[in-house]
């Protein structure tokens, strides 16, 4: 099955030979080129299931050529109106039979010229010094300024390679936002820990051109730091947003949450250093509050489960700390057996109802297999499907923090087994599609 997709992996356009064909098929077909060029991406995309292969950080860096779009637009309504300006100082005799609209547009249009082609000048730049140099990049910067010591910050291979495993194992993504452990990726990088506050901005415009009325819709996330330093992301749609901000109540429920330009906004954005302090205080009496809460819930349906150790020896009395130190066994002695958790009642998740959870840790380096079993609907039979994949670290914690609280992963990159005797095997469906 690895085999079938690292070949499977090949066959896709590789930096930078898809903008090269993306340029080609422009110059070609003209507006033509879309549906061609969408298609290419979504080829790209799926070829790539586990992530691009230059990773999320520079990726996002490489499409910031999509600037040169408006930037050429830009650059060409400058050179058209300083183009006016220069041949009605060539042929002033036409001016002269310019009408009172034309001649204050004519008056105005090497300003106006000017200021245009500046802009395309300077986003063209940026786009370009993004794309091209991405240590200088605004993502490069912004995850460089939230580490403990910037001007001790390693190269930005190592940077975004940081941001990239945090997404690779722990990522939800929402549109084009990313939200992992540690940090969440949007048009900017944010450090989870730093964030005091979410807001989202929900917003209709209306504008009046003669008889013609046009509405547009701004998504936007907007997130403010520590250092009441800012960054927002825009969004395509409101489930979006509204989908954003459910995620980082989960991954951050201390901060505040409220609407973009609301009084709790200006607060954490506009407050001095006295009122700053009272802020942050007030955060973490938040935070300490919201750890205890997680950790007697924790501890209350622990004790609703039994666990089985590679010894064999059975407990009710199930804490994180035991959880985590089987974990890394593996990398203290090199010894590694597997763990069961066996809820009292199933836990539903995913559409379907999980009785069992199988761990094979594999320390803090290697890989950990986890095995979650499908409910049989009959205490006495085993369930006859279920769920695997080898994950990370700390992809691992995250499981089996989650099934302590009851909660399911996201089972889209799982392998979907099915009951063999003693054993487990592929389901028919996955086999086909390793066939395949």
């Amino acid at each position: 099955m690895q085999t079938n997709d690292v070949q499977k992996k090949r066959f896709y356009l590789r930096w930078p030979w898809n903008v090269v064909v993306y340029v080609a098929l422009v110059v070609v077909l003209r507006l033509f080129s879309i549906p061609f060029i969408l298609l290419i991406m979504w080829w790209n995309k799926k070829q790539q299931p586990d992530g691009p292969e230059e990773g999320y950080c520079l990726q996002r860096t490489r499409g910031q050529l999509r600037g040169l779009i408006p930037a050429g637009i830009f650059l060409l309504v400058g050179a058209l109106l300083l183009g006016f300006f220069f041949m009605g100082r060539a042929l002033p005799e036409e001016v002269a039979r310019l009408d009172e609209e034309s001649l204050l547009a004519y008056r105005f249009s090497p300003f106006l010229g000017a200021i245009a082609a500046f802009i395309g000048l300077v986003w063209a730049f940026l786009s370009l010094r993004d794309a091209l140099y991405p240590e200088k990049s605004a993502l490069a910067q912004s995850i460089r300024s939230q580490l403990p010591y910037p001007d001790e910050a390693p190269p930005v291979k190592e940077l975004f390679a940081m941001v990239d495993r945090d997404l690779k194992e722990n990522g939800q993504w929402i549109g084009r936002l990313g939200v992992g452990k540690e940090w969440v990726l949007g048009d900017e990088a944010s450090a989870l820990s730093r964030i005091r506050g979410v807001f989202d901005r929900v917003e209709r415009r209306t504008s009046h051109s003669g008889e013609r009325t046009r509405v547009t819709y701004l998504y936007e996330l907007w997130i403010i730091d520590d250092r009441q330093q800012q960054q927002s992301t825009t969004l395509r749609s409101k489930k979006e947003v509204e989908e954003a901000v459910e995620c980082l109540r989960k991954r951050v429920p201390a901060a505040v949450f409220g609407k973009y330009d609301s009084k709790e906004y200006r607060d954490l954005l506009h407050a001095d250093e006295e009122q700053w302090y009272r802020l942050e205080r007030e955060y973490r009496q938040r935070k300490a509050r919201v750890e205890e809460q997680t950790r007697e819930e924790e501890d209350r349906l622990a004790q609703n489960q039994v666990l089985t150790l590679p010894d064999g020896s059975v407990t009710s009395r199930i804490t994180w700390d035991t959880l985590r130190e089987w974990l890394l066994r593996p990398s203290r002695t090199g010894e590694s057996g597997p763990l069961q958790m066996v809820p009292g009642i199933p836990f539903q998740g995913e559409g379907r109802p999980f009785s069992r959870l199988v761990c094979l840790p594999g320390g803090a380096q290697g890989l950990t297999r986890i095995l979650l079993e499908e409910d049989s609907g009959s205490p006495r039979e085993p369930g006859r499907y279920a769920w695997t994949r080898d994950v990370t670290f700390g992809e691992a914690e995250r499981v089996l923090r989650g099934w302590l609280r009851g909660e399911i992963p996201s089972l889209k990159d799982w392998t979907r087994m099915e009951r063999a005797g003693r054993t487990w095997q592929p389901a028919p469906e996955e086999r086909e599609r390793a066939d395949g």
